[in-house]
């Protein structure tokens, strides 16, 4: 099995009867309305990858993990003359990617179920769907013979990995992504000290959950991918070269994973885009054209930016007086449309303010306890959270070219709470569209209703906890424990703190945590959870070590 890396999570798998295209984010105008752009540069692979799904003897495939167009890339799809590929997607209840392939005219799809495999000679693919909250994700397997490679993406479906790698045995290279990939704390208005406190952790965080993934499936090679972008926009360029936040790249990861898995550490790759690694002996070639040395990052990205400098001078105009009234109406429209479609809106406790730049005298205000959405002269709440964007950022989500968790992602805005603590349904009112909503409430609902227990032991203490984590039903038995009292969930790692009744300090949320010996009666499930790893050098980052 031969797998050449397209960049970020993009992978041209072929086997001796298949070839696999994973992932192609091709598109010379990058992603979120240009905010994000590949990185390093991998355009010049669009040719190989077309000649690949039009042209190949072999039995043809195309997947697309999911809806972010870092992932699904349209604009590039359109510009094959044939598509009779085979292309096979994640059966989400949103039917949004199936129905895109349909208008382009891809006729041959396939949907997989969470679990479901699609057969070829010699091997198959198989798809991991994960869908929760506001997250709509899958991870590919691919096995031909006794070789297995598994593409995690962005799926975080790490509480599941055990048993997948019970069911598929031995996988020879693990790819997944390890760099942030959202607007917290990015696009929030923290002090300089705030913001690189909170990145320190974040980062360290996700390397973190990357290294238990690494111990759980124990692959001969990991790829670091799906990220990080680049970021070109001027107004955003500063970004790349922040010395502390949530986009590390790959070096920084293979530090940590040196350190923390120290002689059980994996073959670590960080591929430039058209190299090409043998999945059965390890071997990589390298075949792109460009060799990317991270010591010149800064002088890489700038030139980079200077030669996409036209994509942004084309997006940026002043809008005159009469289309900012008609943005701020369709704004407040889009507001109330969503609130109608929000049934848990009487758990947000602070109203949400949007505001376009231009006219800070008119906010858009949504009261969830009133369900009330208003335009408002001035801020009336000191708790709030509040949205300002400038109105060339708005009109994309407004006129429904972007949607709004694509908007979020271009970062093309600032937010405030007061005080800063997550709100996962106020969090899904703003990042969902608004005919998604009644499906994130029940799913919201149904996470809820999982009432079963199990015992953990932290700090020499041990205490019955909900098994099933409140955010998004992860199974917190592949959870860990850090500094000997905060159980910790694999999917997003929220620090759960036993010893103040199982409380997350960063949101509302509960394990409703008990100290067993005053409970001698409950028998719960007795949970393998780990013990501390790696936070020694969580710590060290956050006393200032690089991150």
């Amino acid at each position: 099995m031969l797998l050449t890396f397209l960049g970020h999570a993009g992978f041209l798998v072929e086997t001796e009867h298949a070839v696999i295209v994973a992932d192609p984010w091709l598109s010379p105008t990058g992603a979120f309305d240009s905010a994000w752009m590949q990185f390093p540069r991998n355009h010049q692979l669009a040719p190989l990858v077309r000649d690949a799904l039009e042209r190949s003897p072999k039995r043809r495939f195309l997947y697309v993990s999911h809806e972010h167009r870092d992932h699904f890339d349209p604009d590039f799809l359109r510009t094959l003359d044939r598509r009779d590929v085979t292309v096979v997607l994640p059966r989400f209840r949103r039917p949004t990617l199936l129905e895109t392939f349909g208008a382009m005219g891809f006729h041959h799809v396939v949907t997989c179920a969470d679990g479901e495999q699609v057969p070829f000679e010699g091997g198959s693919l198989r798809l991991f769907v994960s869908e929760s909250g506001v997250n709509r994700d899958s991870s590919l397997l691919v096995r031909e013979g006794d070789q297995r490679f598994l593409d995690l993406n962005d799926c975080k479906i790490h509480d599941r990995l055990p048993a997948i790698v019970s069911e598929e045995g031995r996988i020879d290279v693990l790819t997944g992504q390890f760099s942030g990939a959202i607007w917290h704390p990015v696009c929030y208005r923290y002090d300089r000290r705030t913001y690189a406190s909170i990145s320190r952790r974040k980062t360290f965080s996700k390397f973190e959950a990357v290294a238990r993934a690494v111990e759980v499936v124990r692959p001969r090679t990991f790829i670091a991918s799906a990220g990080p972008p680049c970021f070109l926009d001027p107004a955003l360029l500063p970004i790349n070269f922040e010395p502390v936040n949530i986009f590390p790249r790959a070096p920084k990861l293979f530090e940590y994973l040196r350190r923390r898995l120290r002689r059980c550490a994996p073959d670590l790759l960080s591929p430039m885009p058209g190299d090409v690694l043998d999945a059965g002996s390890g071997t990589l070639e390298l075949c792109g054209e460009q060799r990317l040395d991270d010591d010149r990052f800064e002088e890489h990205v700038r030139s980079y930016a200077d030669a996409m400098s036209w994509v942004f001078r084309l997006r940026r105009r002043e809008l005159p007086p009469s289309e900012l009234s008609s943005l701020l109406h369709e704004l407040h429209g889009q507001m109330r449309h969503k609130l109608d479609q929000l049934s848990l809106r009487d758990r947000v406790l602070m109203p949400f303010y949007a505001c376009i730049a231009e006219k800070p005298q008119e906010l858009v205000r949504v009261d969830f306890q009133a369900n009330q959405v208003d335009v408002v002269p001035r801020f009336l709440d000191e708790r709030r959270c509040a949205l300002v964007a400038s109105a060339v950022d708005l009109l994309p989500v407004v006129q429904g070219r972007l949607t709004w968790e694509e908007f979020l992602l271009s970062l093309r805005f600032q937010i405030s709470r007061e005080p800063d603590l997550y709100d996962a349904i106020l969090h899904g009112f703003l990042a969902m569209e608004a005919d998604d909503l009644p499906a994130f409430c029940r799913s919201v609902r149904e996470a809820e209703a999982k009432q079963e227990r199990m015992v953990v032991c932290a700090g020499g203490r041990r205490y019955s906890v909900q098994r099933f984590c409140p955010h998004q039903g992860a199974d917190l038995e592949q959870g860990w424990i850090e500094e000997g009292r905060f159980l910790v969930c694999p999917r997003h790692r929220w620090r759960f703190d036993l010893e103040q009744g199982g409380a997350c300090r960063a949101s509302s949320a509960s394990l409703c945590a008990r100290e067993l010996d005053s409970h001698p009666r409950e028998v719960p499930v007795e949970a393998k959870v780990k013990a501390d790893v790696g936070m020694d050098l969580e710590l060290e980052a956050e006393s200032g070590a690089p991150a």
